[in-house]
Parts: structure tokens; C-alpha cells; sequence
């Protein structure tokens, strides 16, 4: 990846994967690029935290769906967002008309700031004020927190970060939020949410340790332990938008489209340092979509920076993914039904 155009500021990457039914992490990875060497940097997985994007998109969709904000299958024209006192805040391209179920296709960010804005108890116009309070925040950070983003996991490990969440409450960091611009979440929270899609609203708890034997009895072996439920939810329709996302939308060529997998991808900009702004790149899915057996996630912090003078987006997570997908998924064979 290091070849690769505006790739200065890149150089650690995150692989895990993961049985849905059980929480069992059953590979996990963290590499650093440092002095011409790659260091271990595996036990990050529980305890760095980045801006993550639109991979939890499926999370802020589920707002919608349990605050009946969301008229199942109604069609709205992709567009842009215009706040008092705020920069235009639009979807990465206009997406045409699109419903729930596209909006996670296409990624929209449009049809999550409606989301957002509706659940102020109000309706979009131009250049209005949100009021946005610290209960609206709440409302979006606890559904994240079922689905594991931005809490405890579980895990069976010493210590465990819940990421970091934004203190300032402002109408524009309430967008932000909905699109994954603002809490950081970890590796392993990122796993736990798309397990939670992966089970339909069951959050399992996740573990390193499948069973302690001795030489010929099992001591301890790990109980699948669900921590929630995610409630009045339309896992059907999140699974059919994540089924779309790898079958024609933004996750395209990150599996075989045999295998069956459904997933969500997300790039976040974020400030490395004064004058410099890179992107995050990650990436969540799991296969079969209708009988989980595997999820995978990707991250890859900084992966290329914003330069004026080059628009080259480096691909980086989308080669790690693609790899991972045909490693654990198969290449459409082993892993059907």
C-alpha cells in the first residue's frame, strides 16, 4: 500500500474476524509500517479507536426505524443539507431517488441527516435551526450502544476501550454523528455491530477463549452469552441494504458476489495533523447474509490524505478486504449452504 499516491501518513491496518452466532473472534491482526518493518500491533484491537464513517450506517439506519422516522420503502431525491451557520453537508455524489434500503446501498448521507433532523421533532428546510440537544445525542449513542458501538464488548481481555465520544452538543456534530464523523469506536466494537446485524438484533458477547482443556476433559468452555436485544427494528431491510452494498453498490469487488455477503463500507475524514486531513477507511461484513457464519472487519486508519494537487484514493482497505473476503469466505464454494 505503501507504493500506492498520497499514502505518506498511512501505516497500520486491522483484520479480525469472527463467528456471529457465538462472538467467537477467531482470527484477529494489527500490523504497523515502522523503519521498514511491520510490528505486531494486535492487542490494539481493544484498546485504539478511530472515526470509522459510514460502516455503521446500519446503526444509524435502526434510529430511524425505532423513533418512526422512516416510511418503509418511501422514495426521497438525494440531496444536500444546509444548516444555519454550516457548510452544505451532502452525500458523497447525488444518488437520485432512493429509499431505505438504497440509502444503505448508496451510502446516503442525505437520508441520514433527514433522520436526524426529523428526530428533533422537525421537518428540513434551508438554512434552519436543529436546536439539538443532549438528548437527541443520547438517543442515537444508546442505539449504538446496542448494537456494541461505543461500549464494552464483553471480551474476555484485561482491559478494553469504549472509544471516545464528543463532548460538544452542536446541530452539525448531530449530523456528524448519524454519518460516523464523531465518536470513535474500536476494532473490536465495529465487530460486535455487525455480529448484532449479522444475528438480527442479538448482541452476543464477544471472546478470545473458545475452551481450556487438559489433556482430556474440557476445564472451561466459553458459553454464548447475549448481552441485548436490539428492539422494534428492521433487520430485514438493513440486511437487504448490506446484501446490495457488496451486490452492485459501494462495496462492490470486496467479496464474490456467490458468496452471498452482505456488508458496509466507510471512509472518514479526519484531522492527522494542522493542514493535513486524511481518510479512514473500513470496512464490516458477513456471509451468507441469510445464515451467518463469518464477519469480517477492516480497518485502515489514514489510509491516503486529501491533496489539492492528486485525487488519488488509495485503495488500500479494498485490497486488505478483498483478500480476506476470498480467505475466509471461499471463493463462493465452501461457504454456501
Amino acid at each position: 500500500g505503501k507504493k500506492l499516491k498520497n499514502t505518506e501518513y498511512y501505516d497500520r491496518s486491522f483484520a479480525l474476524v469472527s463467528n456471529p452466532s457465538t462472538g467467537a473472534i477467531i482470527a484477529a491482526a494489527g500490523f504497523k509500517y515502522k523503519d521498514e518493518n511491520f510490528v505486531d500491533i494486535t492487542n490494539e484491537i481493544a484498546t485504539s479507536s478511530f472515526i470509522v464513517g459510514s460502516v455503521i450506517k446500519g446503526a444509524s439506519i435502526s434510529v430511524g426505524y425505532q423513533n418512526n422516522l422512516i416510511e418503509i420503502g418511501a422514495k426521497i431525491n438525494d440531496s444536500c443539507i444546509k444548516l444555519n451557520n454550516v457548510p452544505e453537508k451532502c452525500s458523497y455524489r447525488r444518488w437520485g431517488m432512493i429509499d431505505d434500503v438504497t440509502a444503505l446501498k448508496t451510502s446516503s448521507n442525505y437520508y441520514q441527516f433527514l433522520l436526524a433532523i426529523k428526530l428533533t421533532g422537525q421537518n428540513y428546510k434551508s438554512n434552519m435551526i436543529l436546536n439539538a440537544t443532549e438528548e437527541h445525542f443520547k438517543t442515537y449513542r444508546d442505539t449504538f450502544a446496542s448494537f456494541g458501538l461505543g461500549t464494552n464488548t464483553g471480551i474476555d481481555l484485561p482491559y478494553e476501550a469504549t472509544g471516545i465520544k464528543g463532548k460538544t452538543i452542536a446541530d452539525d456534530l448531530l449530523l456528524n454523528l448519524a454519518i460516523g464523523q464523531y465518536d470513535t469506536y474500536t476494532p473490536l466494537q465495529l465487530i460486535q455491530y455487525i455480529n448484532t446485524v449479522a444475528m438480527d438484533g442479538n448482541r452476543v458477547k464477544l471472546s478470545l477463549m473458545s475452551k481450556v482443556t487438559d489433556d482430556e476433559n474440557i476445564i472451561l468452555k466459553n458459553e454464548v452469552t447475549i448481552l441485548n436485544q436490539v428492539l422494534n427494528n428492521r433487520f430485514d431491510r438493513i440486511k437487504e441494504g448490506m446484501r446490495q452494498v457488496i451486490d452492485g453498490g459501494t462495496g462492490r469487488g470486496y467479496a464474490d458476489v456467490s458468496i452471498k455477503a452482505a456488508g458496509k463500507t466507510g471512509t472518514a475524514e479526519v484531522v492527522y495533523q494542522k493542514g493535513i486531513n486524511t481518510i479512514n477507511q473500513t470496512f464490516a461484513s458477513f456471509a451468507p447474509y441469510d445464515n451467518p457464519k463469518y464477519s469480517i472487519v477492516t480497518i485502515s486508519p489514514n489510509a491516503y490524505y486529501d491533496n489539492s494537487s492528486s485525487d488519488t484514493v488509495a485503495p488500500i482497505n479494498y485490497r486488505i478486504s478483498k483478500e480476506l473476503t476470498s480467505l475466509v469466505y471461499g471463493s463462493g464454494d465452501e461457504i454456501k449452504e
